[in-house]
C-alpha cells in the first residue's frame, strides 16, 4: 500500500472499532429519539399550564416537528452525499440538543412551537448521515444485525424519556425535564469529533464499491420512479413509522386518561415496558433477518409482515380491555413487535440503493416518514379524538389508526413480489 494512501482509502478498521462506531452512533440516535420524544411525555402538564386542546397538542408533538423536519431533510441528504458526515452529524447534535434545552425557557405556546421547529430542522440530518455511514462499514451479510444494534437507540431514547424525563418532570416540572434532555448531546458530539473516522463510501460492498459522482437533488426521486419495488417498500416503512410515532405520542395520554394513572406510573410503563423490552426488538429482528435471508430472500420482509399483523391485534386488545394489567402486557408485546421493522427493511432498502445516493434516498425515506408520522399522525389522531368527544375517546382514535397495519401488510407483500419475483426465488448469495 502506498505511503500516501489517505485514511478514507484504507480499510475502516478492526471489528471492535467498527462495533464501537455502531454503539456511538446508536447513542447519538438515542439522543435524537429522547429529544424528539420529550414532547409526547410532557403533553399533559403542558396542556394544563397553557390550556391547550388535543389539536394544539398534536401540532406541538407532531406537525411543528414533522413539517420543519420535512423541509430540511432533502437538503440534509443532498449535503450528506458530499461532505464529511461525522463532522456534520456532530454539529447538528449540538444544535438539536440546544434547542431542546431552550424549550424549558419558553413562556407561551407559540414559543414552544418555535423551538420544536428548531429541533425538527436539526434532527433532519441524523438518519441520512448515520445510516449510510453504517452501510459503508458493514457488508450486506452483517448489515441487518448492525442496524439492529443501531436501532436499539429508539427504545433506549424512549426509556430515558420515560424514566429520567418523567422523574425530573414529576419533581422539578416539565421545563427542567427539557433542559436536562439537552445535556447528553454535547458529550456525544465531542466523541464523534475525537474518536470516529469517516468511512469510505461503498467500502463495505463486494469489490469495494464504485466511486461515483454525488447525485443531484432530484436523482433520488428519479431512482424511485425507475424502481417501484423500492418505492413500495419505502411506503410500507413510512406507514409503520407513522404508527410508531402516533401510538408513541398518545400512549402516555391513553394510560393517564383511560386507566387514571399519574404521570410517574404511566412513564414507568412506557419506559420499562416499551423502552427496555422494545430495545431488544431491533437486534433480534436484525439477527433473524441475517440468518434467514440465505434460506430465502423474502424472510426479512416476511418477519416485518408477521410482526405487523400481531401488533394490530394486540393494539386493539390494549385499547379496549378493561384490565390495566392486560393493557400493559399487550402494549409491551405490541411495542416490541412494532419497533423491530427498521433493521430488516432498511437493510433491504440500502442494499438495493446505489452507494453514491444512499444519503439522498434515506433523506426521502425520512421525509415520507415524518410528513406522514409527525406531520399528520398525532395531529389527525388528536382531531379524531376531539371528534369522538376527547378525553377517554383517545382509545377510539388510536384504534382507527391501528388499521393502517393492514395496509402495511399489503405493501410488504407487493414489494417482496416486485423485488424477488415468485415465491420460489433462490437464496441470496
Amino acid at each position: 500500500m502506498s505511503q500516501t494512501t489517505t485514511a478514507a482509502e484504507r480499510p475502516y478498521g478492526g471489528s471492535a472499532y467498527s462495533w464501537y462506531v455502531v454503539i456511538l452512533l446508536a447513542l447519538v440516535y438515542a439522543c435524537h429519539s429522547m429529544d424528539r420524544g420529550m414532547a409526547g411525555l410532557l403533553v399533559e402538564p403542558i396542556r394544563h399550564e397553557f390550556g391547550l386542546n388535543d389539536k394544539q397538542l398534536g401540532l406541538f408533538t407532531g406537525m411543528a416537528f414533522g413539517m420543519s423536519f420535512s423541509l430540511a431533510v432533502l437538503p440534509m441528504g443532498y449535503i450528506a452525499d458530499r461532505v464529511n458526515r461525522k463532522r456534520l452529524l456532530a454539529l447538528i447534535v449540538l444544535i438539536w440538543s440546544g434547542m431542546t434545552a431552550l424549550g424549558g425557557l419558553t413562556r407561551n405556546f407559540a414559543q414552544l412551537v418555535a423551538v420544536r421547529i428548531g429541533v425538527g430542522v436539526s434532527e433532519a440530518g441524523a438518519a441520512p448521515l448515520a445510516l449510510p455511514m453504517l452501510t459503508d462499514i458493514f457488508p450486506p451479510s452483517k448489515r441487518s444485525f448492525a442496524l439492529g444494534i443501531f436501532y436499539m437507540s429508539s427504545p433506549v431514547g424512549g426509556f430515558l424519556v420515560s424514566i429520567i424525563g418523567a422523574t425530573v418532570a414529576a419533581h422539578y416540572g416539565w421545563r427542567a425535564a427539557l433542559m436536562v434532555a439537552g445535556i447528553p448531546g454535547i458529550i456525544l458530539a465531542a466523541l464523534l469529533i475525537l474518536t470516529v473516522r469517516e468511512p469510505r463510501r461503498g467500502g463495505a460492498e463486494i469489490g469495494g464499491g464504485a466511486a461515483e459522482k454525488a447525485p443531484g437533488m432530484l436523482e433520488g426521486f428519479r431512482f424511485l420512479i425507475r424502481t417501484p419495488a423500492v418505492f413500495c417498500l419505502m411506503c410500507a416503512c413510512t406507514l409503520i413509522g407513522l404508527l410508531n410515532i402516533t401510538i408513541g405520542s398518545w400512549t402516555m395520554s391513553f394510560f393517564m386518561r383511560v386507566h387514571k394513572l399519574p404521570i410517574g406510573q404511566a412513564a414507568i410503563i412506557l419506559g420499562v415496558g416499551g423502552g427496555l423490552i422494545g430495545m431488544l426488538s431491533p437486534p433480534i429482528m436484525g439477527w433473524l433477518a441475517d440468518r434467514l435471508a440465505p434460506r430465502n430472500v423474502r424472510w426479512p420482509l416476511r418477519l416485518v409482515a408477521i410482526a405487523c399483523f400481531f401488533s394490530f391485534l394486540l393494539t386493539l386488545v390494549m385499547l379496549f380491555t378493561p384490565s390495566l394489567m392486560v393493557s400493559i402486557v399487550t402494549f409491551v408485546i405490541a411495542d416490541f413487535l412494532r419497533h423491530g421493522y427498521t433493521p430488516p427493511t432498511y437493510s433491504v432498502l440500502m442494499t438495493h440503493t446505489p452507494t453514491h445516493m444512499r444519503s439522498s434516498v434515506m433523506a426521502i425515506m425520512q421525509l415520507m416518514t415524518n410528513l406522514a408520522g409527525f406531520g399528520l399522525g398525532p395531529f389527525v389522531t388528536g382531531a379524531i379524538s376531539d371528534y369522538y368527544g376527547g378525553g377517554t375517546a383517545i382509545k377510539f382514535a388510536l384504534a382507527d389508526a391501528a388499521f393502517v397495519f393492514l395496509i402495511v401488510l399489503v405493501l410488504l407483500i407487493v414489494a417482496s413480489r416486485m423485488l424477488y419475483g415468485k415465491p420460489d426465488a433462490q437464496p441470496r448469495a
